[in-house]
């Protein structure tokens, strides 16, 4: 999974704390804030993830990670970002697959069979489940014969709200389909004051007539599928699965920070933060870095193999010396730097 040229990784303990790489990373970033004082807490706070992100390397031996646009949040706003526990109203017990079915399940890559889109990202929004659902209608409509089309997120956002698992009650029950985003298109996700992630449905866009991919049912898989790994790879092979997980490991909150952007709500998962997908770049999340007892984000499972170029080789020891600068840390970096 390519991601451009990386800025050399200098470990946290050395010079990645510091205050000009902080303000490199502002730069990358188009980061400002309002008055100096709240630039020196937003320093703290991007130490503190930094650190935690190290955490997360040692936890995850086959994964990269990368102080990416949000590495100045907190935990109350990282959590924000997130949809809190999904509504799973509607989970039917769905027929198992036999053995046979489940022993001829193998590797398979629906992006590499043309199945899905680019990933587009939900910016400050906590609208995970209709990102998943929207890309999940898209591949199953790329898989009966139409094309892969981009649909629209923010149809499913503004209209559908929470209606059944991942808002597919909507979609499936009542509206019986999705237009393309060009019709209907994302609104600024990126806005600090989060007004644009929810708007009044527009009744005009979303006029089911202006429908390009339609939807006649949705199953929300109920146990023993979901509690199975063989059986969700066995329906894997039919297309991909909008599935839900647990983005956050426990730490402590910390002080309280004024910001101008807060959390539009308090959210149950605020004493939680995105230790192991909070700057994730590209791997797999392991071990001690999963999180086993609660789910609360949604993702689109595309895939299931092995890639031997994930693995992470261990660093070879370099003295410490007072003209030597620490060693590179393979797995975390600053953030990308443009092509020369």
């Amino acid at each position: 999974m390519p991601i451009g040229v990386a800025a050399a990784a200098a470990s946290v303990a050395g010079a990645a704390s510091t205050w000009s790489d902080f303000t490199e990373w502002k730069q990358q970033h188009g980061r400002t804030y309002a008055t100096t004082a709240e630039a020196a807490v937003r320093f703290g706070v991007w130490k503190s993830n930094l650190q935690r992100l190290e955490a997360a390397c040692q936890e995850n031996k086959h994964a990269r990670f990368e102080a990416d646009w949000a590495a100045d949040w907190t935990i109350e706003e990282l959590a924000g970002l997130r949809g809190g526990p999904l509504n799973t109203t509607g989970a039917e017990e769905q027929p198992q697959f036999d053995d046979a079915s489940v022993g001829d399940a193998g590797p398979i890559d629906w992006v590499e069979l043309g199945a899905v889109n680019a990933p587009v990202s939900q910016g400050r929004c906590g609208t995970c489940a209709q990102f998943s659902a929207t890309a999940d209608i898209e591949a199953q409509w790329f898989l009966h014969g139409h094309g892969l089309v981009k649909l629209s997120e923010q149809e499913m956002i503004d209209c559908a709200s929470y209606t059944g698992p991942y808002g597919m009650g909507w979609v499936a029950d009542v509206h019986k389909g999705l237009t393309t985003n060009r019709t209907y298109p994302l609104a600024n996700h990126s806005d600090p004051t989060i007004r644009g992630c929810r708007s009044p449905c527009n009744t005009s866009a979303a006029d089911p007539a202006r429908s390009v991919a339609h939807v006649s049912g949705a199953t929300c898989l109920g146990k023993p599928v979901y509690d199975d790994e063989n059986q969700m790879l066995a329906w894997l092979q039919h297309g991909p699965l909008s599935v839900s997980v647990g983005a956050p490991a426990p730490l402590p909150p910390p002080p309280p920070l004024p910001h101008p952007h807060p959390p539009p709500h308090p959210h149950p998962n605020a004493h939680q933060v995105d230790a192991s997908f909070g700057g994730y770049k590209r791997g797999v999340i392991s071990g001690a870095g999963c999180n086993h007892t609660r789910v609360d984000h949604a993702v689109l499972l595309v895939g299931y193999g092995v890639d031997t170029s994930t693995v992470r080789p261990e660093p070879e020891p370099q003295p410490q010396t007072p003209d030597r600068a620490p060693a590179p840390n393979p797995c975390l970096s600053l953030g990308p730097k443009p092509l020369p």
